[in-house]
């Protein structure tokens, strides 16, 4: 009998595997990271497994106030426990970490001050200590955390990184490579991110698992009329307003490529979700008639505007996974991605379900290319489809998952 059979036989025996998720903040609208740890653990709980989500009182990702009371709740068939944030002193935290972004190394006793004074818990920390012995493992993301370092140093023997790992300056750290070669193994997101980690760090126990998706039905398909006028054609971003996002690059992108006539007169550039656009330092850009900022919108409305476009683009290059592109193509449109990002442009390749750009010269061809191709734009949003429903259904996902983690308790 395989592992993977033996794995699910015992979760949904009475004596279940238990997992505890460690994530910075918790909830429906949270970052990348956070989403995929909730989707998982909701699968895994739904097949029998047990799950405690363990974390902070936050919700804000930049103030990490105490916005939720702390306490115990059942989100989905998870316990939902939640802890207050320690006190932060701004003061050794912000110079650290404008250093580090800057590519500056503050060296070793720097770089703990400026986790110290990151996002942390103390009641957080005392749960996993008391309790780690009751689970099978815990799972700690994303990596650049308090949360992720202190906790994950508890017990190293039962913790399991989800990293989310870019190639920025913060994972050369010494620091964060202690925290990888300490721990008992990672779940990775993507192959190329699993690459990059082995390369900074050594041959780390784990492998590739990414997040499942469920396929939309053809009627709810059906019901998604365009969100904007009818005959609006525009190019999209979904993603948040920050300059780590390569937004305002795809803002400078775009410009460039209206203003000498290199894409049709009347595309539009539509630009979704939260935050301001003030961060993108591109205020004149909102001047023009042809960018439009829509803010955070619902679930559905999301989708609306995603299935009526002429394709997402994805500018970022820090990315682990990307799951707004996977909605894109089970919604039955391309993509465009920056040729920086290792993992999107992997996505793009081996699922021919978009193309990449490197220049804004490239972008102009590229997008005039698809703009003006229809048959293209639906043979690759056909492949990108096939791609996400194979690679990316929860049955794949799940067995990677056991896999995997086999690997790494054995």
């Amino acid at each position: 009998m395989s592992t993977v059979i033996d794995i699910r036989r015992n979760s949904s025996a009475s004596n279940p595997r238990r997992f505890a998720f460690v994530v910075p903040r918790f909830g429906k609208e949270t970052g990348g990271a956070e989403t995929l740890c909730r989707e998982i653990a909701i699968r895994l709980c739904k097949r029998g497994d047990k799950v405690d989500i363990l974390t902070t009182c936050a919700k804000d990702n930049r103030s990490w106030e105490n916005a939720l009371p702390e306490g115990e709740e059942i989100d989905n068939q998870l316990v939902v426990k939640r802890f207050k944030v320690d006190d932060r002193n701004l003061e050794v935290w912000i110079p650290h970490q404008i250093s580090i972004h800057e590519g500056i190394n503050p060296g070793i006793n720097a770089q703990l001050d400026w986790l110290t004074h990151s996002v942390n818990s103390t009641g957080l920390y005392s749960n996993i200590k008391q309790n780690a012995d009751r689970y099978d493992a815990i799972f700690f993301a994303p990596y650049l955390f308090g949360t992720t370092f202190w906790g994950s140093l508890i017990r190293p023997d039962k913790s399991v990184l989800i990293p989310c790992l870019h190639d920025e300056n913060y994972s050369y750290l010494e620091s964060i490579a202690a925290m990888f070669k300490t721990v008992k193994g990672c779940m990775f997101n993507a192959i190329p991110e699993m690459n990059f980690a082995r390369s900074l760090y050594g041959q780390i126990p784990g492998g590739e698992v990414g997040m499942g998706f469920e396929s939309f039905s053809d009627e709810y398909i059906a019901k998604l009329v365009p969100y904007f006028e009818k005959n609006l054609r525009y190019i999209l971003y979904v993603g948040r307003k920050e300059t780590g996002k390569n937004a305002h690059k795809l803002i400078d992108d775009f410009i460039y490529s209206k203003d000498n006539g290199k894409i049709p007169e009347d595309i539009k550039l539509v630009i979704s979700g939260g935050g301001s656009f003030s961060d993108l330092h591109r205020p004149s850009a909102l001047k023009r008639n042809d960018i439009i900022d829509q803010g955070f919108v619902s679930e559905l409305d999301k989708h609306r505007i995603i299935k009526h476009s002429q394709f997402l683009c994805q500018p970022s290059k820090n990315e682990s996974f990307s799951i707004v592109i996977m909605e894109a193509w089970l919604l039955n449109t391309p993509v465009l991605v920056d040729s920086g990002c290792a993992v999107t442009r992997a996505h793009v390749i081996e699922s021919n379900g978009g193309l990449y750009y490197e220049s804004a010269q490239e972008f102009s061809l590229v997008s005039a290319k698809l703009i003006n191709n229809k048959d293209l734009r639906v043979t690759l949003a056909n492949l990108g489809n096939a791609y996400v429903k194979n690679k990316y259904s929860w049955s794949a996902v799940l067995d990677r998952f056991d896999s995997v983690l086999e690997t790494i308790l054995q």
